[in-house]
């Protein structure tokens, strides 16, 4: 995306649009960062906050992805089950296509059954998952 960059008193500017802000959820304040000739804007986090689960959905989508890497797809599919929409829809469009459907379609089928079900499940598809790391 090119943005124009425009005179502001002595300084120099750029807007950047509303769409991307929202996206990264920037506060009123953001960290920046020169390095290689690149301009780097971070959202800076309050150290004294509590993060939790449902914190999720207010996490930008870079962060998110970077938390989603280090996640298990059998405790992804376990956290999400009955869990706020927002939190799925961050999760969900932070995934790749094939991924997000197959979590999808697993959390889908273990919101309708019991915990055995679910216990169960959960167990297989940790197994299943060790036998797919092992075969790549």
């Amino acid at each position: 995306m090119k943005l124009q960059v425009v005179e502001i008193g002595n300084s120099k500017g750029i807007r950047i649009p509303k769409a991307i802000l929202k996206q990264v959820k920037f506060d009123k304040e953001v960290e920046l960062d020169v390095a290689e000739g690149k301009i780097i804007l971070k959202r800076i986090y309050d150290p004294n906050r509590m993060f939790g689960f449902e914190t999720i959905a207010e996490i930008d989508d870079a962060t998110l992805q970077q938390v989603l890497s280090r996640v298990s797809t059998a405790d992804l599919i376990i956290a999400l089950i009955d869990a706020p929409k927002k939190v799925k829809d961050a999760v969900y469009r932070n995934l790749a296509d094939k991924k997000r459907d197959y979590i999808k379609s697993k959390v889908t089928k273990l919101e309708k059954g019991n915990t055995k079900e679910l216990l169960i499940e959960y167990s297989r598809n940790v197994i299943s998952d060790v036998f797919i790391e092992m075969l790549r």
